[in-house]
């Protein structure tokens, strides 16, 4: 390939980057940018909303509109999406959406927080209350209860919502309709669609928004938010980090380094994926895991260590990720399906680790039997002699062998010793044709 069509791929490359990157509109003055937060809310949907934003900035945009459906998620990452609404001088408006969606946890601090908030019919907003995971049952420190029930109703008093549901959403764990949280001033429009909630904007005036015939601009998201919002998702981030374990692990154990390198990434994407949210305890049972596995591979026959090293790593990557409700406001509706994903997930590593093991153990297991197995009779491939080395055919391996009398080749020949990788042997006497070595 020239050097001048490797520079036009290169150019070519970077440009695609760039469009990945900096995904921008025509400027308008009538302009709505649409922002979808489907899942988890994590720091690749907060970086999402802050590249938005910008967006919005840049092209002058009458309003942002954020599409909620979402479990909940990161609380550090709620308050960040809620920084930015508070500090935007363009209205933000979180609309609950399509028919049937949910904010739950995380997503109702967002909702509360806006300029604007809105539903599709028969969505729900609610389920603020913390829980303790994997038990599921509800959080009784008033320090943490009281701190998120005073964050949600000053938002709600803020914009002058209903401060009395803000507060059951927490403490009650109060789940609520859109026609009831309309009637009881949660939020402000129900609306079908986003087209008619953008017209009953405009009719009613709220916060000045001219969106009536606004151009509606969907924000996509940069290529590094696109891998971010991969490798943040907990369950696949959870199996990154779980598989990089295993693969360092077993990798110390196989020819070549690529085991122990694609463990390493998937390791570190994990570890990106947590947000480096790894219980120091865990890691040391997971450590002690793969101390015991060496130990067994190294030195097959101790029978209680490699057992031992299983259980600790598959318990300790179920106790890996730890949904603690100072950090995470998620929903048992999407945690509990979860958990069942995760233990289908350890079981299956499990097996699949205990399998290698026993293959890895047996065939160690069989070699130093070979190794040791001192008075054993293999077969000649070449000749060989006291000045002459050549090859047998012992246990279906071949080894470098010599002897003090001459061996023709295909005969029997028995293992005296061993000198480094090469085997010191004599013809059996039934097949054994001796021979003077030649003068010198």
């Amino acid at each position: 390939m020239s050097i001048r069509v490797t520079r036009i791929l290169v150019i070519i490359l970077l440009f695609s980057m760039w469009l990945g990157v900096h995904t921008s509109f025509e400027s308008s003055s009538d302009s709505v940018i649409v922002i979808k937060l489907d899942g988890v809310i994590n720091f690749a949907a907060s970086e999402l909303v802050r590249e938005g934003m910008d967006e919005a900035y840049k092209i002058d945009a009458k309003a942002v509109v954020l599409l909620l459906n979402t479990p909940g998620g990161l609380l550090d990452a709620t308050f960040n999406i809620i920084d930015l609404i508070e500090r935007s001088s363009i209205p933000v408006v979180s609309f609950v959406h399509p028919k049937g969606a949910t904010a739950w946890s995380a997503g109702t601090f967002i909702v509360l927080s806006s300029h604007v908030a809105a539903m599709a019919p028969f969505s729900i907003l609610g389920s603020c209350a913390p829980r303790a995971y994997p038990t599921g049952e509800l959080v009784e420190d008033p320090k943490l209860i009281n701190s998120l029930t005073g964050y949600i109703v000053q938002r709600a008093e803020w914009h002058g919502r209903n401060e009395t549901i803000a507060e059951k959403f927490v403490t009650e764990n109060l789940n609520i309709g859109a026609e009831d949280a309309k009637n009881y001033g949660v939020i402000e429009i129900v609306a079908n669609t986003l087209e008619e909630l953008l017209e009953e904007l405009a009719e009613k005036g709220q916060l000045t928004i001219q969106t009536k015939n606004a151009a509606i601009h969907y924000f996509g998201a940069s290529i590094r938010v696109r891998v971010l919002r991969i490798i943040s998702d907990p369950m696949i981030a959870y199996l990154l980090f779980t598989l990089g374990v295993f693969g360092v692990i077993f990798g110390f154990f196989t020819a070549g380094y690529e085991g122990e390198i694609i463990g390493c990434i998937l390791l570190i994407l994990g570890l990106i994926g947590l947000g480096y949210n790894v219980d120091l305890f865990t890691i040391v049972l997971i450590s002690l895991g793969g101390v015991l596995i060496f130990v067994e591979m190294r030195e097959p026959g101790l029978q209680f260590f490699g057992p031992a090293g299983i259980v600790c790593l598959s318990v300790g990557t179920l106790l890996l990720l730890r949904f603690d409700p100072a950090r995470w406001l998620i929903s048992p509706e999407w945690y509990q399906p979860f958990m069942l994903i995760v233990i289908a997930l350890v079981a299956i590593l499990t097996v699949f680790s205990a399998l290698v093991l026993y293959k890895i153990v047996k065939a160690k297991k069989k070699r130093l039997t070979v190794l040791e197995f001192i008075g054993g009779v293999g077969r000649t491939i070449d000749e060989i002699g006291p000045e002459k080395v050549g090859f047998i055919r012992f246990h279906g391996e071949y080894w470098k062998a010599h002897s003090d009398t001459i061996i023709k080749p295909n005969q029997k020949v028995k293992i005296l010793a061993k000198e480094g990788l090469t085997l010191i042997v004599e013809p059996l006497k039934e097949e054994a044709v001796i021979s003077k070595p030649k003068k010198k």
